[in-house]
């Protein structure tokens, strides 16, 4: 039998043993907090249902958003009003935003950013006229990166609420863990690596494990760019990113380069890409686009890389312009490599695999509508707009990097299934250019055709109403990965191509843009076609 003082001291040590634990985690909490108050916190609203505004306000509490102070809510439920969520109060909906914000300034509280919660990002229309008014009122807007929000050994990562947050359908998420087992321990070469894809590519190569990551670019200014860049992002474990001027018109050097690294992957992303210059310069065209693909994709086969990825765009289907024509050129050839007997160099049953990627629009890069839209409203307008009716298939810079991650690990693994393969991202439908123009000023805090005005300018030549991600001859299948769909490829023979392509490149190299422009006609005729359709409609502006 147990006495009396036995129960007793056992029941002390439960209650200690049970509720120590909790309590020393409580007061570590309360500790941080304190921490953050004592740093003048900024005050903040989040913005969100009350359920989804919670997960923001325990981060916030933990200090891992840094010294934050959230003092009221604002909810999209008109139900949710006059209710608490740990301790905080619904200020009111998102329909009188205003009107709670300067009521709080009347009680003393300055709000300094609204912080909106994931899910209600994905609430897109109402969104835009929310940070409209956010703006309009001189709060910024922020979103909380919830992924490491629960682990206190991260910072949870705020971020300012850009326009490309709201623009496009819900993203594509790949399986990271799979590309960074397959990124690991790889030499990769990305060509073009001074650009937005190039050097998002990179630095993405560097984050995953690669063993080394060479870039190649023929701008000085841009490769210095970058490298100083990974030098900033470069944390501890994490690949250096080399750098080597070359232009992809140098056969020679390219090759000598490519020969001396050895890598397991190229990624080919160098390209003129500029779709009005194009058209009058031909040859430049031919000699980055064409000649440059084939020197990238004989220098990866002559040193027996795994992969080679092309970067493509859906202006190679059924081209209508210089830009289209010259990348599906460069598509033909890459895929005509896979059956060849034999390559240029003589090289037999080389080992490399090689697939082509089509890109819609990329979000956030240079020449992309976004950043133009963003300083023509900066500047006071009007937005120019091409046409009423064009549209446009957007992805982001993160879905396109991923998406060539995901082409080179597939095509190594399923390289007897994936022959001949062109891979797009399903990129939902097709965004009308002026329906994104009216969003981006309603997000900037205007009006469209009141605060900030609308021009349409017309169509310039090459360029066309719509995009298409495949050629009716194409067929499609599923490769077993959410979001990309393939499409079997339809190539000739590189015995017959070869000598085209020669003639193709002499054209060039000697500036004959007529000449060139002919030969390409033969191999892309749909771009003939399209020069004898198009028009430039007289400049006019919104009614």
């Amino acid at each position: 039998m147990l006495g009396g003082r036995t129960l007793i001291i056992y029941w002390c040590l439960q209650i200690i043993l049970l509720g120590g634990p909790r309590i020393a985690y409580r007061s570590f909490k309360t500790w941080r907090h304190r921490g953050v108050e004592h740093r003048d916190p900024l005050a903040a609203v989040v913005v969100g249902r009350a359920s989804d505004a919670e997960s923001v306000i325990r981060t916030v509490e933990t200090g891992l958003a840094g010294p934050i102070r959230v003092f009221g809510i604002v909810t999209s439920v008109a139900q949710e009003m006059n209710q608490t969520v740990r301790g905080v109060p619904v200020w009111g909906t998102t329909d009188d935003v205003e009107t709670a914000i300067r009521s709080a300034i009347e009680r003393g509280i300055t709000i300094q950013r609204a912080i909106v919660a994931p899910k209600a990002m994905l609430e897109t229309p109402l969104m835009e006229n929310l940070i409209g008014s956010f703006r309009r009122l001189g709060i910024p807007t922020i979103r909380l990166e919830t992924t490491d929000a629960t682990d206190v050994q991260h910072q949870a990562r705020l971020q300012t609420v850009i326009d490309d947050d709201l623009l496009i359908r819900p993203l594509v998420e790949v399986d990271e863990m799979s590309l960074r087992a397959f990124v690991q321990g790889k030499r990769i070469i990305v060509t073009g690596g001074g650009g937005s894809i190039g050097a998002e590519l990179a630095l993405r190569s560097a984050q995953f494990g690669a063993e080394r990551v060479l870039v190649l670019d023929h701008s000085e200014v841009a490769l210095h760019a970058l490298l100083q860049r990974s030098e900033l992002r470069r944390s501890e474990g994490e690949t250096e990113i080399e750098g080597r001027l070359c232009d992809v018109r140098d056969r020679e050097r390219i090759m000598r380069i490519t020969q001396a690294f050895a890598p397991d992957v190229v990624f080919h992303a160098a390209a003129l890409k500029q779709l009005p210059h194009l058209e009058t310069e031909v040859a430049d065209a031919v000699k980055t686009n064409i000649a440059g693909t084939i020197n990238a994709a004989d220098a990866a086969i002559a040193t027996g890389a795994g992969a080679f990825v092309l970067i493509s765009t859906d202006k190679a289907t059924k081209p209508a312009s210089i830009l289209g024509a010259t990348k599906r050129i460069a598509e033909l050839y890459t895929q005509s490599l896979t059956f060849a007997p034999q390559t240029r160099q003589g090289d037999a049953h080389h080992r490399t695999r090689l697939v082509a990627v089509r890109f819609g629009n990329v979000l956030g890069t240079a020449g992309s509508v976004v950043p133009k839209f963003r300083a023509q409203i900066e500047a006071g307008g009007p937005i120019t707009v091409t046409h009423r009716d064009m549209v446009r298939y957007f992805m982001t810079k993160r879905e396109a990097t991923d998406l060539l991650l995901t082409a080179a690990r597939v095509t190594t693994l399923q390289a007897s299934v994936l022959r001949s393969t062109i891979l797009v991202l399903n990129m939902g439908q097709p965004v009308r250019i002026d329906d994104l123009a009216r969003r981006m000023i309603r997000l900037a805090g205007f009006e469209p055709d009141k605060g900030i005005a609308i021009t349409y300018v017309g169509t310039r030549p090459g360029e066309r109403l719509s995009e298409s991600l495949f050629e009716e001859y194409e067929p499609q299948f599923d490769i077993g990965i959410r979001g990309i769909v393939a499409a079997e490829a339809q190539t000739a023979p590189l015995a017959r191509l070869q000598p085209i392509l020669d003639d193709l490149i002499a054209a060039a190299e000697a500036g004959d843009d007529d000449r060139a422009r002919q030969i390409i006609g033969r191999l892309v005729p749909s771009v003939e076609m399209a020069r004898n359709v198009i028009t430039m409609p007289t400049a006019r502006h919104a009614s």
